[in-house]
């Protein structure tokens, strides 16, 4: 299992939104890294959380990879859609491989 900040931060996407939310999501390194996703779990809940906080593993046919929170704040979603179908981190759409949204405090 990969559980390095460096290849969490790679594997990560963020995006604001005109409300300053950011909106994180799985990006292609991170798809390079795990091979097709197979599973997911997660390691946190809505609410407050802090920097390098680890929020999610990903188990994919090549790899598991532990992502870390690259800011402190209050998460406010979850993509919880993906409990059932993790296999749409698979996909380059952000509509769908987003992991969650997070608002600085």
């Amino acid at each position: 299992m990969i559980d390095r900040i460096e290849a969490s931060a790679d594997a990560l996407w963020v995006t604001p939104d005109e409300t300053g939310a950011m909106k994180i999501g799985f990006a292609d390194n991170g798809r390079q890294l795990v091979g097709p996703v197979t599973a997911i779990e997660w390691l946190i809940a809505l609410g407050p959380v802090k920097l390098g906080t680890p929020f999610m593993i990903i188990r994919g046919e090549q790899e598991s990879l532990t992502l870390r929170l690259p800011f402190s704040g209050r998460v406010t979603k979850l993509n919880t859609q993906l409990n059932q179908q993790p296999e749409q981190l698979n996909h380059r759409d952000d509509s769908i491989a987003w992991l969650l949204e997070l608002i600085d405090e």
